[in-house]
């Protein structure tokens, strides 16, 4: 007997099993049928949520982005006991250990043919840590830890350099290339902070 489950509900369970999907196999090794099969339903249901599989896609960025990394970073800066520079630390470390597991969905958006799908991700990324890693650099600001005159505009260059940083541990055997990029990316966040030598250690 099939279980008739509310919308929402019903939406939500299509995305979850997308998602794992995809950071197991790969998107293109993963199909409608895949999907369905996952979660129990007529290939139909999925049809009434989704047009297709490029459109679960965005979906399932969404997803990932508002429940699992934003969700991370808004319980580190809710996080009474660290001040801003504890704060700053533990959000980057988390963000890149956090795509560790995710080499397959990484690389889908990374290949030519996936520019659209990336730039979309990468809108989303922009859309949802701006504000937040924004917050934290003007506490940082307050508490005397940052001298910057730009904190919005600061933020939104790092990113681009922590995107780029986070999607190449991710991609990358550990050694010798993958440490350079992260004390390199250390060195600069260093400078464009104001902060002093050794302030900020990444780890991946």
């Amino acid at each position: 007997m099939r279980v008739t489950k509310a919308p929402e509900v019903r939406r939500k369970e299509l995305v979850e099993a997308a998602e794992q999907l995809f950071r197991e196999n790969g998107w293109e090794q993963t199909s409608v049928s895949d999907i369905v099969k996952k979660v129990g339903v007529a290939q139909g249901t999925f049809y009434y949520y989704f047009k297709s599989k490029d459109d679960i896609l965005d979906a399932v960025l969404e997803h990932y982005l508002k429940d699992h990394l934003e969700r991370a970073v808004r319980d580190i800066l809710s996080d009474g006991s660290l001040d801003a520079m504890q704060k700053l630390q533990r959000i980057v470390n988390a963000t890149l250990t956090f795509q560790k597991g995710d080499r397959n969905l990484i690389e889908f958006l990374h290949a030519d043919k996936n520019m659209v799908s990336h730039q979309k991700y990468m809108v989303k990324v922009r859309d949802v840590f701006v504000p937040l890693i924004t917050e934290a650099l003007e506490e940082g600001i307050r508490e005397g830890f940052f001298t910057i005159s730009y904190p919005r505009e600061t933020v939104e260059l790092l990113l681009v350099m922590f995107a780029y940083l986070h999607d190449s541990v991710a991609l990358s055997p550990p050694g010798e290339e993958c440490e350079r990029k992260l004390k390199a990316a250390e060195e600069i966040a260093i400078k464009v902070l104001g902060l002093k030598t050794g302030s900020i250690r990444l780890n991946a």
